[in-house]
């Protein structure tokens, strides 16, 4: 079986890649002006973004969806800092695309996806806060099935199809891989496809959802933010807890814009979020992504799997 990767090498990465990923992005590194001395400490983040931050945003739901969750956060953040004219979130469309763009420069600062955070934390990206949600800073990833199908258990999943979000999403692709190879079953791994079962990408955690309710695939893997109330859709399994995706700066931010940027997320007010699935900003503590690394090391995912995808 031919190798599949998903990510272009992140530190070789080109730009016209990236501008063909980004949407409403010209895909050009932005300048970056915090060499020079700033007028005010305000002032120094408006310097290091050119007076626009731009935002990397994954396509774990519909991108309309995203920009509207975070206009709020946004505006907060713009009229936190003197000189920053506009806050944009800029879609991606793909888990991979949204780690290169910020690694490249490209957007200031980018949501995460927990494993894609621990393969590039060596490539000079900056936490520097983690999603907190319902007052945990941890969810699981779910495996779900429809009530009619007389799926009970992972090993009943043998021989069906299975939505599942992104190869490299943490709750919608990896750990539940994990989960079924925990199992028993052959789940493949990051190179290659399973052996006991069928995976449909929907590439989107609502989009692996709609696939299982529309009756297109037997079960389906996704956060546990997306499952549904009523009892049509029953939870098989669920994993152990994932830490949320952080919030991350690219590589030449200067420590004192890091800890401007911080301390203006964590003191986000809870207006800001009361239509985001997440409810506040926390600090990240040492050793908080290590699961997250044992896992995806399990499944074969090392940062030189961080290569294009060949289709």
């Amino acid at each position: 079986m031919r190798r599949r990767t998903y990510l272009a090498t992140v530190g070789s990465f080109g730009t016209a890649t990236v501008a063909g990923c980004l949407q409403g992005n010209t895909g050009e590194p932005k300048p970056n002006n915090a060499t020079q001395e700033p007028e005010s400490e305000a002032g120094a983040v408006s310097e290091w973004a050119n007076g626009n931050i731009e935002f990397g945003l994954p396509p774990f739901q519909d991108a309309e969806e995203l920009q509207d969750e975070y206009a709020p956060v946004f505006e907060w953040l713009k009229d936190g800092f003197e000189g920053v004219d506009s806050v944009k979130g800029v879609t991606t469309t793909s888990y991979s695309t949204v780690v290169e763009s910020v690694v490249g420069g490209h957007t200031e600062i980018a949501n995460l996806s927990p494993i894609i955070y621990t393969l590039a934390a060596d490539e000079g990206i900056h936490p520097l806060v983690i999603n907190w949600s319902h007052g945990s800073d941890a969810y699981h990833g779910y495996i779900a099935t429809r009530s009619d199908t007389g799926i009970e258990t992972l090993s009943d999943l043998k021989r069906t199809t299975i939505a599942m979000v992104d190869p490299l999403s943490t709750s919608g692709g990896l750990f539940p891989r994990y989960m079924l190879a925990e199992a028993g079953l052959d789940a493949g791994d990051i190179d290659t496809e399973p052996e006991d079962f069928d995976i449909e990408w929907a590439f989107g955690h609502g989009a692996a959802l709609e696939a299982l309710e529309g009756g297109h695939v037997d079960a389906a893997a996704y956060g546990d933010f997306q499952h549904p109330d009523g009892e049509e859709i029953v939870k098989i399994a669920e994993s152990e807890p994932i830490p949320f995706d952080p919030l991350v700066a690219k590589p030449d931010t200067p420590e004192e814009v890091r800890e401007e940027l911080i301390e203006r997320l964590l003191d986000t007010p809870e207006e800001a979020l009361e239509d985001h699935r997440i409810d506040q900003f926390g600090e990240v503590e040492p050793g908080t992504y290590d699961p997250v690394r044992d896992v995806a090391r399990e499944m074969g995912v090392e940062v030189e799997d961080l290569e294009q995808d060949e289709g």
